[in-house]
């Protein structure tokens, strides 16, 4: 196999090819990979992303400014932990994957579409909340308001798909 062929990186997915490949072969035990820890990362990303929905309501700029910047980063860092403890299944294209875990994959994000729909109503009904009391006393622009839920929305549906994986999938036993 050429090299360009082994290193490649699938842009629509966001992986590359021996990210996907090394981690479906890692037979190294990982506190990631049981179920109550995954389920964990998945409660606490989604708090995450309703504390960062709801961060406008925080009047002190300055904290709310770090607040936002350190949720941000949590989010980023939960979505990666969270890819790396389902294996990156949910981010893998066809051509690396059995059909087992095609399948897989695909109910997962059948589910997560399906959860979309709920996480659009609450954070849209949450940011449409927060900009009607905020923007009375606010002189910020209407855009920076919503900066909040809509990067929260986007990181939550990014997350989706290996959210629904870490909660369902069972915790892997170690093959000695």
């Amino acid at each position: 196999m050429s090299e360009s062929k082994k290193n490649r990186f699938y842009w629509v997915e966001g992986v590359t090819r021996n990210e996907v490949v090394r981690s479906l072969a890692d037979q190294r035990p990982t506190r990631l990979r049981q179920q109550s820890v995954r389920r964990a990362l998945v409660i606490v990303n989604g708090l995450f992303g309703l504390v960062l929905a709801g961060s406008r309501v925080i009047t002190g700029v300055k904290l709310r400014t770090y607040l936002e910047f350190i949720l941000i980063a949590g989010m980023i860092y939960l979505y990666l932990s969270l890819q790396r403890s389902v294996r990156h299944i949910s981010a893998a294209p066809d051509e690396l994957l059995d059909e087992r875990l095609i399948g897989l994959r695909n109910s997962a994000y059948l589910v997560a579409y399906r959860y979309l729909f709920a996480v659009t109503i609450i954070l849209f009904s949450l940011g449409n909340w927060i900009l009607r009391d905020v923007s009375k006393v606010s002189v910020a622009r209407p855009t920076e308001l919503w900066q909040g839920p809509i990067f929260s929305f986007l990181m939550l549906a990014a997350s989706l798909p290996a959210m629904v994986l870490a909660w369902t999938l069972p915790t892997e036993k170690v093959e000695e």
